[in-house]
């Protein structure tokens, strides 16, 4: 390994490391954190001391959220350059990039976020649209691994009968047919159509005061579109592991597993977070702050706090903005562009399998013919 590093000229050492983007962005990452450690100790060129005050708290998460979701989204837009770089599989790489996109336009919102409460309403909007559209992008990806609409019937018409995960695997086993093509379709992409629609909803029941973001009160909108949108996600999530579940054979050439994981996690994990800080705001962990200017010199004065929303958007968005960072890391390795560049993944396609077809390798107008 240090033969041929030694060899490189120094240029090319700088752009090896350029390339790696997890290099650079955790250096960033632990030159900005010894940055504020030092700035802390010191005070000085700003007063720290002054961020104690609840209000101003929000100006330090700012900050934080802002350099890991800054770093997070150029990690992520340098593996999508990579990806635009050596594409070499059209089909499969741009639902790739989408799907990396995803960090960087959850980061940005969740910053925003921070920046300002009153457009964390609209920030989610925007991040259920985009989210629902990775779920489809998803699904276009799983099905051009097994080569499109009619390499899915293929592999669903060599099978006996569909194994369905708990809890109904216990009903019975149903038999395979072409059908489940839909069913599997369906399944998924209506999550991809409620999520918009119930956070549109939202929206305009925000700017009409009867959505109470985070209240769990039934005299407002909150409760029923939660509801909606975790019974549109439960159905989805069932959907993506009753398909891979069944084809996960077919898919193992393709290591699917860290995609569905890494998918899973992205989209339904920080659902089920949001619902969280939710929950704990109803049960009083999340409070109005107050600051006394009596009990703390650092108040300057000022004796309002966070409301309990602030506070549920403000820990939420950090979160978020700092787990933007880890998933960017992930996916260095779960969607990798070298694949395509070394053409592997060319091999793979082209690779004989038993009950697979890969002569439709334009999935886009088949998998779109969905009649609700």
């Amino acid at each position: 390994m240090c033969g041929p590093w030694r060899k490189l000229s120094c240029r090319e050492k700088v752009f090896s490391i350029l390339k790696n983007e997890i290099t650079w962005g955790t250096f960033i990452i632990l030159a900005c954190a010894i940055s504020l450690i030092i700035i802390w100790a010191v005070s000085e060129p700003v007063q720290w001391q002054s961020y104690k005050d609840p209000v101003h708290e929000q100006g330090l998460m700012s900050i934080i959220g802002g350099i890991f979701a800054i770093v997070a989204s150029l990690m992520s837009l340098t593996q999508i350059i990579q990806h635009f770089a050596h594409k070499t599989d059209k089909a499969s790489q741009k639902r790739i990039m989408r799907i990396l996109g995803m960090v960087p336009v959850y980061g940005a919102t969740a910053w925003l976020s921070l920046l300002f409460f009153q457009a964390a309403i609209y920030m989610e909007f925007v991040q259920s649209c985009y989210e629902a559209y990775v779920v489809y992008c998803f699904l276009l990806l799983l099905t051009k691994y097994l080569g499109g609409h009619r390499g899915v019937e293929d592999a669903i018409a060599n099978k006996e009968y569909i194994k369905l995960p708990f809890p109904f695997g216990c009903c019975g086993k149903p038999i395979a047919t072409t059908k489940w093509v839909w069913y599997f379709k369906i399944g998924i992409l209506q999550y991809s159509w409620i999520t918009p629609i119930c956070s549109g909803i939202a929206v305009v029941l925000n700017l009409s005061n009867v959505y109470d973001n985070g209240r769990w009160n039934f005299n407002r909108g909150y409760p029923y579109i939660t509801i909606i949108i975790n019974v549109s996600q439960t159905l989805a999530l069932y959907t993506l592991v009753t398909f891979y579940s069944n084809f996960k054979t077919e898919l193992k050439p393709f290591r699917p597993l860290s995609k569905f994981i890494a998918v899973k996690l992205l989209v339904f994990f920080i659902f089920w977070q949001s619902v969280l800080m939710s929950g704990l705001a109803a049960i009083g962990v999340l409070r109005n702050t107050e600051c006394n200017p009596s009990a703390n010199t650092y108040c300057n004065g000022s004796t309002t706090g966070f409301t309990v929303e602030q506070e549920k958007i403000l820990l939420e968005s950090i979160l978020i903005c700092v787990e933007m960072f880890f998933f960017s890391i992930a996916h260095h390795w779960i969607f990798s562009w070298k694949p395509y560049a070394n053409g592997e993944f060319a091999k793979l396609m082209k690779s004989p399998r038993p009950q697979m077809s890969y002569q439709n390798n334009n999935i886009g107008a088949d998998i779109v013919r969905i009649r609700f």
